[in-house]
């Protein structure tokens, strides 16, 4: 590692603060914590090994031009004019809640798709007429299920990358 004033840059040229910035307070406020363009938020998140894009850097750039910028800001800009500062490749790592949601969605699948296995032997899928012309009561069972799953509880995904999802993790 190499040492530039309150930060160190890895062998690898991630830049890390070694010391709190002198616009950080000893009792942040909600703010400092978990605003987009907060130079506290950004310092932890960057010793986590995070990078911002080369939009948020220049946003959070505007948000705090009238006052002093940390050394590591600079370096962190410095990098992002000369096209270093790249992120991990692939898809970021889920949190603990997103882990936890999709779980939880996980087994509710299996309960839905069990139910429409059963109820397709026993009565057959066709429904109600007001169930037959939702786009989520089309399909084999297990479509269904997973339309039915990522219609109430994840709507930023398509069924089908919950399928992959499902099948990716067995």
């Amino acid at each position: 590692m190499t040492r530039f004033g309150g930060t160190t840059r890895s062998a690898n040229g991630v830049v890390r603060s070694t010391a709190r910035s002198q616009s950080v307070t000893e009792h942040p406020s909600i703010f400092d914590l978990f605003c987009d363009t907060s130079l506290m938020r950004w310092e932890r998140l960057i010793g986590e090994g995070e990078l911002p894009s080369k939009e948020q850097l220049a946003d959070i750039l505007e948000a705090n031009a009238g006052k002093p910028l940390p050394g590591w800001i600079i370096e962190l800009a410095a990098k992002g004019l000369r096209g270093e500062l790249k992120r991990r490749a692939g898809r970021p790592k889920q949190n603990a809640l997103s882990k936890m949601l999709f779980s939880a969605l996980e087994s509710k699948y299996s309960r839905v798709l069990r139910w429409l296995q059963k109820r397709e032997q026993t009565c057959g899928l066709d429904g109600w007429s007001i169930l037959q012309k939702k786009d989520w009561w089309q399909g084999p069972p297990h479509e269904r299920a997973a339309r039915i799953v990522t219609a109430r509880w994840l709507r930023h995904i398509s069924w089908r990358t919950f399928l992959n999802r499902l099948s990716s993790q067995k």
